[in-house]
């Protein structure tokens, strides 16, 4: 229903709401895989597709007033204030001249799988990367999420927004491929970390998908897909606190580019 990943004016608020969320949930996971790579004062981070904002200014914490990190979006609205050591920069990571070269890690959530050039962008994200330098990137697998049994009509809606033919541009599984990607263009030290939860309304774990679910209601109706009846029916399940459902596998993916010899 779309050519790529937008967010139109009407739905900035539940958009902002929603990247915070996710950044609630998923933060403490991302810290601590970023932490394993021994992150240090005064590296130099790129952080792609930058969101909300919360990772680039830890990474810009963990690095001191020596390091830097550059964080990038095409849409930098939703961006918390940086601190000091971090430049915010709108950017579009397929087409824009790179923001920088000998990052020493890189690291991008849930944004590949959001880009039909997902593979000319990780061979950029290689080049960018210094010898020895590290590339952390976290993506999904939705199998298990979408074939999960769940009340009607919302599972119809849920199987939808997860269908290839509703977004022919998002390839959700990605995640599952990366190792073997990153493999092929030669990295090293590829490690993978998976993690799934339950999902409930009225917790950031589960209420950053029902805001998504909520943005897409509108489209839905306005294609015909579904009516005002279901619509309602929807909204009042994930709503329902009594809702628990199992999140996409999130897989946490990273590589080492060789050191020169």
């Amino acid at each position: 229903m779309a050519d790529r990943y937008e967010v139109s004016d009407d739905e900035t608020e539940i958009e902002q709401r929603r990247l915070r969320l996710l950044a609630e949930a998923r933060d403490p996971w991302t810290r601590a895989t970023i932490d394993s790579l021994g992150t240090a004062v005064g590296w130099r981070c790129l952080e792609i597709g930058a969101g909300a904002g919360s990772i680039s200014n830890y990474l810009g914490e963990r690095v001191g007033p020596h390091g830097s990190v550059v964080a990038t979006d095409i849409d930098t609205r939703f961006h918390e204030p940086p601190i000091a050591n971090v430049t915010l920069l709108h950017h579009d990571v397929v087409r824009d001249p790179a923001p920088g070269r000998d990052f020493d890690v890189i690291h991008a959530r849930a944004v590949l799988q959001h880009l039909p050039e997902r593979e000319t962008v990780l061979a950029r994200l290689i080049e960018w990367l210094r010898p020895g330098g590290w590339l952390l990137i976290e993506e999904t697998d939705v199998r298990a999420f979408v074939e999960q049994p769940l009340p009607e009509p919302y599972g119809t809606v849920h199987r939808l927004m997860n269908d290839p033919a509703f977004t022919p541009w998002r390839e959700p599984n990605f995640g599952t491929r990366l190792a073997a990607l990153l493999g092929d263009r030669g990295l090293v030290d590829i490690d993978v970390e998976g993690q799934a939860w339950a999902m409930r309304p009225g917790e950031p774990g589960g209420d950053w998908w029902f805001l998504a679910v909520q943005r897409t209601l509108p489209r839905l109706l306005a294609a015909g897909v579904i009516d005002d009846v279901a619509a309602a029916s929807v909204r009042d399940t994930i709503a329902d606190p009594s809702l628990v459902i199992v999140s996409p596998l999130s897989l946490a993916i990273r590589a080492r580019r060789p050191a020169l010899d």
